[in-house]
């Protein structure tokens, strides 16, 4: 792995960079690569932050720096490529990771252990609790004054992927990056009431006909709940009104493994894994060509709904067995 020295050195030597995350972005991919783009900005860097999806509603009330791209529009003469939480190219879909594949150089920053280390220089963390805490850490290495910009962002990163710091990617340093950050005059009940408490009707009628879906097998220790494009488009809810809903699963007591399976396309299964306390589910996901983390992961299979349900469940049955011998 690169240090920050090493990784701060490439970032000042680029007079105009991309900065992208990875696709169907969650809150920790969008509020790093935000508050990216506001480091560059401040180091004098003309950048662009590339999305290949829209970035959620949910996030519309988070600041943005410069100019936003999407595949559709690609900027050109771009001499670096900082790609943030994501783990490999494809996650930024064929478009663009072709363009990346071009740029001179790319700085791959991460902290899933999945990460494939494709860039030219790699920091990946996987005992960072969100890509937003590296972030942070960058800035403060570089010497950059954290603004309320960058700190909106940076929080936002941190709260949504430790589950409001439940998660227990939640450690000491975790806590005090977010005090940091609060200190700086952030407005959490603003940020708090946009991140969970203003939902699209959509998203709460989705949200209730999926809890009413919920599945169990192996004595109640693994749940799912499926959602098939049928029902996504009779209900007019997009990838975003789909997010959180994988924690409800895993709430169930008694449940060691939780899981959401939506079908994004015919015949092609978006598969979200996560544990409570031993199963390590990205090395299920990995089994699918996905990876993430040991107590949340996820991976993309082919196949018929029903399929995809029944391979999964019956290896995540068979982890468990094994989990239990050992």
């Amino acid at each position: 792995m690169n240090s920050f020295a090493e990784i701060s050195r490439c970032l000042k030597k680029s007079t105009r960079a991309v900065i992208c995350g990875h696709e169907m972005p969650d809150g920790d991919s969008v509020g790093s690569v935000l508050a990216m783009g506001f480091l560059l900005s401040e180091l004098g860097i003309d950048n662009y932050v590339l999305t290949p999806d829209r970035i959620p509603a949910v996030y519309d009330f988070l600041p943005r720096p410069g100019d936003i791209r999407t595949a559709e529009n690609l900027p050109e003469n771009c001499d670096l490529a900082v790609i943030v939480d994501c783990t490999d190219l494809n996650r930024l879909g064929k478009n663009i990771s072709r363009y990346i594949n071009d740029i001179p150089v790319v700085v791959n920053i991460d902290h899933h252990v999945s990460n494939l280390k494709f860039g030219h220089y790699n920091y990946v963390d996987p005992g960072a609790s969100a890509a937003g805490q590296i972030v942070f850490e960058l800035i403060k290495y570089m010497g950059v004054p954290l603004d309320l910009n960058m700190a909106v962002n940076l929080y936002t990163a941190i709260v949504m992927d430790t589950g409001s710091f439940r998660f227990d990617n939640t450690s000491a340093r975790t806590h005090e990056v977010a005090a940091e950050l609060v200190n700086i005059g952030l407005d959490i009940a603003g940020i708090n009431k946009n991140l969970f408490e203003k939902k699209e009707y959509v998203h709460l009628k989705l949200l209730g006909y999926a809890l009413d879906q919920l599945q169990t097998a192996v004595d109640g220790q693994i749940a799912w709940i499926s959602l098939s494009l049928g029902i996504m488009r009779k209900l007019g809810a997009a990838d975003e009104h789909a997010e959180g809903i994988i924690n409800y699963p895993r709430m169930l007591d008694g449940v060691e493994i939780g899981i959401l399976f939506r079908e994004i396309a015919p015949g092609k299964v978006k598969v979200g894994l996560r544990s409570n306390k031993y199963s390590d589910v990205n090395k299920l996901a990995a089994t699918f060509g996905g990876g993430g983390h040991p107590r949340a992961a996820g991976c993309m299979v082919e196949g018929s709904l029903k399929d995809v349900e029944s391979r999964v469940i019956d290896l995540c049955a068979k982890a468990l067995q094994t989990d239990v011998s050992t």
